[in-house]
């Protein structure tokens, strides 16, 4: 009788704990996904100077698909080369969101889109549409996206390749041409990544070291 009295109790006990443990464990793990919705998704962690090398290679595909008839010569003026943009990058989540209310929103540390492009003119506007034509054909032919295409004053064909290689990051790449002064831009820009903690970095906060863009054979110096 004493044992069997004792029974019920125990159980009750047990339940009350079982409850318990189940509601502490429903508050922390919505304590770590409110959390991760302030923080947001992290930013993809990649070498710099390895994104820019991806980027290259982007922006010479792309002018090679051009099959340009004569060689351009390069604007010096206008050809950026590699950099990265620092102030591009912010936070992500509910965090970025009350971040980006302000005028100025802080940039996330250690974090940067990396950009490469060049310029180069001589170009007319039938010759620049013919060739983002062809360049369109080849590249959607090689796995390559169209992402957006437009014709007001000048043109404007945006494309997303395929991350292809170790280390490679999305990003987007751009065939422009700017009837006001005949200046025709490839360019390519990756997402916002994270440097490893190794990576040196100026005063500014961007990586050092970025590799100098190579421009393919056919572009003239003036």
């Amino acid at each position: 009788m004493e044992n069997g009295s004792q029974h019920p109790s125990r159980r009750r006990k047990a339940g009350i704990l079982l409850t318990g443990l189940a509601l502490s464990a429903t508050v922390v793990l919505g304590a770590v996904a409110l959390g991760g919705a302030f923080e947001g998704e992290p930013y993809p962690v990649a070498d710099p100077a390895a994104t820019a090398e991806h980027l290259n290679g982007r922006v010479l595909a792309a002018y090679d698909a051009l099959s340009l008839p004569d060689a351009p010569v390069l604007n010096l003026q206008r050809s950026l080369g590699v950099r990265a943009d620092v102030y591009r990058c912010h936070r992500r989540g509910f965090g970025g969101f009350l971040d980006n209310l302000s005028d100025s929103p802080p940039s996330e540390p250690r974090t940067a889109a990396i950009h490469a492009s060049f310029t180069v003119t001589g170009l007319t506007h039938p010759q620049a549409v013919d060739a983002a034509l062809r360049a369109r054909q080849t590249l959607t032919g090689q796995g390559w996206k169209v992402v957006s295409y437009e014709e007001l004053d000048g043109l404007r064909l945006k494309l997303e390749p395929p991350n292809v290689g170790p280390g490679a990051v999305s990003g987007t790449v751009l065939v422009a041409y700017y009837d006001g002064n005949g200046f025709l831009e490839v360019s390519a820009l990756a997402e916002c990544v994270r440097y490893p903690s190794d990576t040196p970095v100026d005063s500014d906060g961007e990586p050092e070291h970025l590799p100098s863009l190579s421009l393919p054979a056919q572009v003239r110096r003036p």
